[in-house]
């Protein structure tokens, strides 16, 4: 695959992929803090870096229908969000060309080199193995016994 180019973003404050810290937009690219993403709540901005972008597809969103593409993290490939390609109603238009940030998978950095903040209801921290194995196995539906990894 090779290796993968980061930008970085000199000015704080800014925001981050929760999943692996690269800088992803500068707070003052911000245009609505009052968006509703797929998770809660998310951000629109005109501007992110270290981005890839999945293909096309048309969806229904809560303001009619949209032809929109996912929006991934380039150094980790999580999800962040995604890009307005095309807005059918007139009244939407303004958000062609514009991304959305779910604000559940992205962290506040007040100062580049400080370690960032997570302005959500989520823990930052990664699960333990033992939390993640459980969740898994409630996801799947296996109703198995209750002991813990780091005892076998």
């Amino acid at each position: 695959m090779g290796f993968v180019f980061q930008q970085f973003i000199d000015t704080a404050p800014l925001y981050a992929c929760r999943g692996c810290r690269a800088h992803i937009a500068r707070k003052d690219n911000v245009i609505s803090r009052t968006f509703q993403g797929r998770l809660g709540r998310a951000y629109l901005t005109d501007a992110v870096v270290n981005e890839r972008l999945g293909k096309d597809e048309d969806r229904l969103l809560m303001t009619g229908l949209h032809t929109i593409c996912d929006l991934h993290c380039r150094c980790c490939d999580t999800v962040i969000g995604w890009k307005y390609v095309r807005a059918y109603d007139k009244a939407q238009r303004y958000k062609e060309g514009r991304f959305v940030l779910e604000q559940s998978l992205i962290l506040f950095v007040d100062q580049p080199g400080s370690p960032p903040s997570h302005r959500s209801l989520l823990d930052a921290s990664p699960p333990s193995i033992d939390q993640a194995l459980s969740r898994f196995m409630s996801d799947i539906g296996f109703q198995g016994s209750s002991g813990s990894m780091a005892s076998r």
